[in-house]
């Protein structure tokens, strides 16, 4: 893991009080940027964000591991499983999913994603200090992300090879194996993001990893704007896409639209404004504003469809994540020690294995269930076993052999704040 975590408890910082955050505040706070000095605890190196990123691709995959997982249950141990995890997909669906198309975790990825990128650059800068080399920011990046994408990439065309060799009769393995050559070479170059088209190629999900990397490379623009605090300018811009996506489905699928930069990009600036505003604000984010705002996007999925919802629940949803890692942050800094505690910390240990396993589980899923379906084999209960093993054997053979190898956090040998 790139974290100290065994360190957390001994981490000293001091703990600081403050008051609520109230909406009215915000863009006084924001037009603040350049006269705000950055807050002297906020630390190089945020704990508690490995745990929320281990939560939300933990939270991918189990829904994905429990979708896939198609075989008809036989028995009561299999019909109770099957139902057991019915039950909690609809719990998830119920408190989190903004709409059928975007997964409420992969908004939270976005979100989580705006935060991390932006909060080095944005604390540098506030502390009087240039940035770094954007030729070493996109060395990092590439090292980061590229090494795992192409890798998750290549598992998911073995599955697509091994479907077309030897069909089977499913057709959830049918759909995912689709692709042309040209969605192969779109899928290879990374370009799925941005070009208008839904593609599968045995690995769907990396479709989301390609509007990260756009908006990576968009990064010192955005980065541009932020140090002159033209906060209101990059919204404005953000939620001019989300309004060009709205014209994009007259012409172009939803399924594409939906991951498209177009429909994510404001939550990844949603994220670098959070950045923004842990650095800046001195009045903290309460937990109780989190809760309000969560009960009024649950108060908007009640309501009658019409348009522009869908749109309104995604940004309730946003703001309910942006909201929340501010919160999370905020109370890392005034007790160090809840980065210390059991459950915090495996979610630790799961987010530096995250990326690894929001790209590879796709794929490997699909190749357990194919194998299974090779031999015969149409047992639920198999079917769970086979596919979480697969999944978790390509996660940790991408991140010991391909993250650990190419990209190292600076995060991970700058010891913690004392």
């Amino acid at each position: 893991m790139d974290g100290n975590w065994t360190q957390a408890r001994a981490r000293g910082e001091r703990a600081v009080r403050g008051k609520s955050l109230a909406p009215h505040a915000l863009p006084a706070v924001i037009s603040r940027v350049e006269k705000t000095e950055p807050r002297p605890e906020a630390p190089a190196r945020l704990l508690s964000l490995d745990a929320l990123r281990g939560l939300c691709a933990g939270i991918v995959f189990l829904s994905h591991w429990h979708l896939w997982s198609d075989f008809t249950p036989v028995g009561a141990v299999e019909v109770a499983l099957r139902h057991t995890g019915e039950w909690l997909h609809d719990s998830l669906s119920l408190l989190t999913w903004p709409t059928g198309g975007h997964h409420p975790a992969v908004l939270g990825f976005f979100v989580l994603s705006g935060f991390c990128i932006h909060y080095p650059f944005a604390r540098r800068a506030l502390a009087g200090e240039p940035p770094p080399p954007w030729r070493d920011y996109f060395g990092r990046r590439f090292r980061r992300i590229m090494p795992v994408y192409w890798a998750a990439t290549a598992l998911g065309l073995v599955f697509v090879a091994a479907e077309a060799l030897r069909p089977t009769s499913s057709p959830l393995l049918r759909l995912h194996a689709t692709g042309s050559l040209e969605d192969i070479v779109v899928r290879v170059t990374a370009m799925a993001g941005l070009y208008p088209r839904e593609i599968f190629a045995g690995n769907y999900i990396l479709t989301t990893v390609t509007v990260e990397i756009f908006m990576y490379a968009a990064y010192p623009l955005i980065y541009a704007y932020a140090a002159r605090g033209r906060w209101i300018t990059l919204g404005s811009a953000f939620l001019a896409l989300h309004v060009l996506a709205i014209t994009l489905l007259r012409f172009f699928t939803p399924y594409w639209i939906f991951n498209s930069v177009f429909m994510l990009g404001i939550f990844w600036y949603a994220g670098a404004l959070a950045a923004h505003l842990y650095l800046t604000a001195r009045r903290r984010v309460a937990g109780s504003w989190v809760l309000l705002v969560w009960a009024g996007f649950l108060g908007l999925k009640t309501l009658p469809h019409f348009t522009g919802l869908n749109l309104l629940k995604q940004g309730a949803w946003g703001l309910v994540c942006m909201l929340g890692i501010l919160w999370i942050v905020d109370r890392e800094r005034r007790s160090p020690c809840t980065v210390g505690s059991p459950p915090v910390v495996f979610l630790g240990h799961v987010g530096a294995a995250s990326y690894s396993l929001y790209a590879m589980h796709t794929p490997a899923i699909m190749l357990a269930t194919w194998t299974l379906l090779q031999f015969g084999v149409h047992r639920y209960a198999l079917q769970l076993v086979a596919t979480l093993a697969a999944s978790l054997c390509a996660t940790a053979l991408a991140y010991e052999t391909l993250e650990r190898r190419y990209y190292r956090s600076v995060a991970a040998v700058t010891p913690p704040p004392r």
